[in-house]
C-alpha cells in the first residue's frame, strides 16, 4: 500500500492508507491527532480525520486498513433544507467557501468528543464526533440554527458518507438495507446507478440501520441511528457505480417543522464506523442496542407469561373475510371446520376481515366499517362463538388510519377535528381516487377512543380474541395540525401516536379478556411490545435476509402474508420452509371459498408437509419459535440453487435446494441446526457442528449431537468437543431436526 503525504495542506492519496502522524500515539485509550491542517481522533481500533480549514471528513481508517470513504463522490458531511414557502421546494445550504471552520475537542483518554464549528451567514451547525476507548464506532450527533434570512429549518441531512467498495469483484460488494424483513443489495460496481430513499417508519423501513461490506474482505461499514423514540427519518442510498462506491445517510424532520424551527439539536446518535463481518454481524450490533429499549422490555418470548398458547404454538395463521356478498359467513364455517378437522382439532387463529354491517356493500374493505361504529354482519358473532369452542381463535379487522365521510355519522364533526392535515390546513385523503376516505391523526385523542370502543366491542361483546389494526405500526401522513396537541409537522409524532393508541387499546382488550392479542401490519421495531404477533408483507422476497428473525426473533412472533397459489402457480414447499426454518407461523390461509386450495388431492404434497413442520415447531419451539438467531452454517459441498416465484408479489426468489437455520435455546443453551431438503433428488452434505455454539451450562464438556424426528423423539449421532463435519443424507422433501447438546 502507497503512503500518501501531505501537500499544501492537503491529503493527496495516493492510495487509502492513513497519514503517517494518525497511529503514531503509544498511550492507551482514544487521543485527539492535531497535524497541521488535520484534526482528528484515534485509538488501538480506528482513526477519524477532519480537515481545519473547511470542516470537510477525510476519512475513517481501521488500523491497518484503507480508507473505508470514497474519494468521490464528493458528499458534504451535511446539508441543511430551509422551510419551503406554499408548495415550493425547499432551498439547501450546504457547508461551503463562505463557512468559517473551528475544530475543537474534549474529553480524556476514556472517551473524546471532536466539536466541527461552521459559521455562516444563514447557519450556525456544530458537528459533534465522539469515539470511545474500546470501540471502532464513532458516534455523531448535529446541532443546527437558522440566522439571518433562513426562514427555518425543514430538514437535516447528515452525516453522509461516501463508503468504498472493499472486495475487487464487484459481486462481492453487498449492502443491507432497511427494506422490510431486511434485503441485500448489491453496491459500487456490483449494483446499477441510483438514488433510494427509504423513509423510517414506513412501508418498508422497519429498523434503522444499513451495512456496507466485502464479502470476501470479511469487514466492512456499519451505519445506524440509534434512535428508541422512534423520530421520522428518512435512509438515503445513492449507489455510485463509475466510483464504485455508495454513498449512506439519513435525512432528519425537526418537530414542529411546519411552524417555523429555528434550532434543531438531534436527539440521537448516529453510529458509524467499521465492523468485520456480514449482514448478520451487523444485525448483531443493532440488536445490542435495540434488546436495550422499551420495545423489548416484554422479554424474551421464552421467558414470557402474557402470550396464550394457542398463538406461540399455532400451526398457521388464517384469513376469514366476508368483505363481499359472495363471500358469506357460511362459506368461511365451512373451510374453518374443514381446517380444524384435517389438525386433529389443533387450536389455531386468524384474522377476520369484514365484520361490520355498512349501508355500502359490496365495496370490499368498505365493509370493515373504516371507522364507524356499526353493528356486526349476521351470523358472524355466531360463528365465531363456534369457533372458538372448537380451539380457533379469530382477530377483529379493525382498519386505524381509514375513515369513510361519506358514511353519515352524528359526530361527523368530531371525526373531521381529527383528520390529518397538510400545510396548507386541507384534509388529507387516503390514495387517490376516492376522496371520502380519509387519513385519520393516530395523535388524536378522538380517534383513539373510537378504536378502543371497536376493539371494546369486537372483543367484549363479539367474542374475537383479539384485534388486528390495519395500516397500523409504519407511516402516516405527516400532520400539520396546529390544534391537535401535538408539534406541527416532524418529530416523532407518527410512532408516539401509534404507540398511545395501541396502549389505550391494549388496556380495554385485555380489561375484557386477559388473553386477548393484538396485531398490526407488518409494524416498524417500535410496537414488539405492544403487539403481541405481526403480518408479514411478504414470506419471502428476492435478496431476502432474516433480519428480523436475528435482531429481535426472539422477543417478538410474526406470521405468514398468505398461503395459497401465486400468480406462477408452484410449489408452497419453499415458503413453507423459509417460514418453518425461521419460526414464523405459516399462513395465511384464506378461508372464503368453501373449496379451499389446501385440502384438494393435487395439494397433498403441501398438507402433509404443512403437519410436518407444525409437528416439528410444537417439539423444537424453544429453538424455532423462542431462541437466538446464529449465523447460517456455511455446508459443504454448497448445495444448489433453485427459483421459484413467491406467492404474494411472484417475485423471483433463489434459495438453496437445501435451506437450514440454527438458533440457540434461551432455556438450557443447547443448538438446534434444522435443515431441509427442497430437492427432487436427495442430497448429501456436511455440516460443521461447534460445540462452542452452546450456551450456558452446555458450553463446557463433550456436546453430544442428536436427531429429533416429528414426534419429538431423539436419536444419539456424535460427540465431540472441537468442530467436527457432520455427513447429513436427506432425502427429497426431509427434514434433519438436530440438536447438539
Amino acid at each position: 500500500m502507497v503512503v500518501g503525504c501531505w501537500l499544501a495542506g492537503t491529503w493527496a492519496m495516493a492510495e487509502t492508507a492513513p497519514p503517517l502522524w494518525l497511529f503514531t500515539s503509544q498511550e492507551q485509550g482514544v487521543q485527539v491527532v492535531d497535524h497541521e491542517d488535520s484534526m482528528g481522533l484515534a485509538n488501538r481500533q480506528v482513526g477519524i480525520v477532519f480537515r481545519k480549514s473547511d470542516g470537510a471528513l477525510i476519512g475513517i481508517w481501521p488500523v491497518g486498513q484503507g480508507n473505508l470513504l470514497a474519494a468521490a463522490p464528493k458528499a458534504p458531511l451535511w446539508t441543511m433544507e430551509t422551510i419551503p414557502a406554499g408548495t415550493e421546494k425547499p432551498a439547501v445550504l450546504v457547508p461551503d467557501a463562505s463557512a468559517k471552520v473551528a475544530v475543537t475537542a474534549k474529553g480524556d483518554a476514556m472517551a473524546r468528543t471532536l466539536a466541527v464549528i461552521y459559521e455562516m451567514p444563514s447557519a450556525r451547525v456544530v458537528v459533534h464526533a465522539s469515539l470511545g476507548a474500546e470501540t471502532s464506532l464513532v458516534r455523531w450527533r448535529i446541532e443546527a440554527e437558522a440566522r439571518g434570512d433562513n426562514p427555518g429549518i425543514w430538514s437535516v441531512t447528515f452525516p453522509q458518507f461516501p463508503v468504498a467498495a472493499l472486495d475487487a469483484d464487484p459481486a462481492g460488494n453487498e449492502m443491507v438495507v432497511p427494506y422490510r424483513r431486511g434485503q441485500t443489495r448489491g453496491f459500487g460496481k456490483g449494483g446499477p446507478r441510483g438514488d433510494t430513499d427509504l423513509p423510517y417508519p414506513g412501508p418498508a423501513a422497519k429498523f434503522q440501520f444499513l451495512a456496507a461490506y466485502g464479502r470476501g474482505a470479511g469487514r466492512g461499514f456499519y451505519f445506524s441511528t440509534e434512535d428508541g423514540q422512534g423520530f421520522t427519518k428518512s435512509f438515503a442510498v445513492r449507489n455510485r457505480p463509475e466510483s464504485d462506491s455508495v454513498v449512506l445517510a439519513a435525512q432528519h424532520f425537526p418537530a414542529g417543522r411546519g411552524a417555523g424551527v429555528k434550532r434543531f439539536e438531534m436527539a440521537y446518535d448516529v453510529v458509524g464506523g467499521p465492523f468485520t463481518g456480514d449482514w448478520w454481524d451487523a444485525a448483531r450490533l443493532y440488536r445490542n442496542w435495540w434488546t436495550q429499549q422499551v420495545w423489548a422490555s416484554r422479554g424474551l418470548l421464552a421467558e414470557r407469561h402474557d402470550l396464550p398458547d394457542w398463538l406461540v404454538r399455532a400451526p398457521f395463521a388464517t384469513r376469514p373475510s366476508t368483505t363481499k356478498p359472495e363471500r358469506p359467513v357460511a362459506n368461511n364455517l365451512t373451510t374453518l371446520r374443514a381446517l380444524s378437522e384435517a389438525f386433529g382439532g389443533q387450536p389455531f387463529f386468524g384474522i377476520w376481515y369484514g365484520c361490520f354491517q355498512t349501508a355500502k356493500a359490496g365495496g370490499s374493505l368498505n365493509e370493515s366499517g373504516y371507522g364507524h361504529d356499526l353493528p356486526p354482519k349476521p351470523e358472524l358473532v355466531e360463528a365465531v362463538r363456534e369457533m372458538r369452542g372448537r380451539g380457533v381463535h379469530f382477530q377483529a379487522y379493525i382498519q386505524s388510519m381509514i375513515y369513510d365521510a361519506s358514511i353519515a355519522a352524528p359526530d361527523a364533526g368530531a371525526a373531521d377535528h381529527a383528520v390529518t392535515r397538510d400545510r396548507q390546513g386541507n384534509r388529507v385523503p387516503y390514495g387517490v381516487g376516492e376522496p371520502q376516505l380519509l387519513s385519520m391523526c393516530r395523535a388524536t385523542n378522538w380517534w383513539q377512543g373510537r378504536l378502543v370502543e371497536l376493539s371494546r366491542r369486537a372483543v367484549g361483546e363479539w367474542g374475537f380474541s383479539g384485534v388486528y389494526l390495519d395500516s397500523f405500526g409504519k407511516g402516516a401522513p405527516e400532520c400539520f395540525a396546529t390544534d391537535h396537541g401535538h408539534p406541527v409537522g416532524g418529530g416523532n409524532t407518527v410512532i408516539s401516536g401509534q404507540r398511545a393508541l395501541v396502549q389505550r387499546v391494549r388496556e380495554a382488550v385485555r380489561a375484557a379478556d386477559h388473553e386477548a392479542i393484538l396485531s398490526g401490519e407488518d409494524p416498524i421495531e417500535a410496537f414488539r411490545d405492544l403487539l403481541d404477533v405481526n403480518l408479514y408483507s411478504v414470506n419471502v422476497m428476492t435478496n431476502y435476509v432474516p433480519i428480523y428473525r436475528t435482531v429481535w426473533g426472539d422477543y417478538s412472533l410474526g406470521h405468514g402474508r398468505g398461503l395459497g397459489p401465486g400468480k406462477s402457480g408452484g410449489s408452497l414447499l419453499p415458503e413453507l420452509a423459509a417460514l418453518f426454518l425461521e419460526g414464523t407461523i405459516p399462513g395465511r390461509i384464506y378461508c372464503e371459498s368453501p373449496n379451499l386450495f389446501l385440502l384438494q388431492p393435487e395439494h397433498a404434497k403441501e398438507l402433509a408437509f404443512l403437519k410436518t413442520v407444525s409437528a416439528y415447531t410444537d417439539h423444537g419451539v424453544s429453538w424455532l419459535r423462542f431462541g437466538e438467531y446464529l449465523h447460517p452454517l456455511v455446508l459443504s459441498p454448497p448445495p444448489p440453487t433453485m427459483e421459484f416465484h413467491e406467492s404474494s408479489e411472484n417475485q423471483l426468489v433463489r434459495v438453496p435446494v437445501v435451506m437450514h437455520s440454527i438458533t440457540r435455546s434461551h432455556t438450557d443453551g443447547s443448538v438446534a441446526i434444522v435443515l431441509v431438503n427442497l430437492a427432487d433428488e436427495a442430497q448429501s452434505i456436511s455440516v460443521p457442528v461447534d460445540p462452542s455454539l452452546r450456551g450456558g451450562k452446555s458450553v463446557s464438556g463433550v456436546a453430544k449431537l442428536r436427531r429429533m424426528n416429528e414426534r419429538g423423539e431423539m436419536t444419539d449421532v456424535a460427540s465431540g468437543k472441537v468442530v467436527w463435519p457432520q455427513k447429513i443424507d436427506l432425502a427429497p422433501g426431509e427434514i434433519a431436526f438436530l440438536v447438539l447438546q
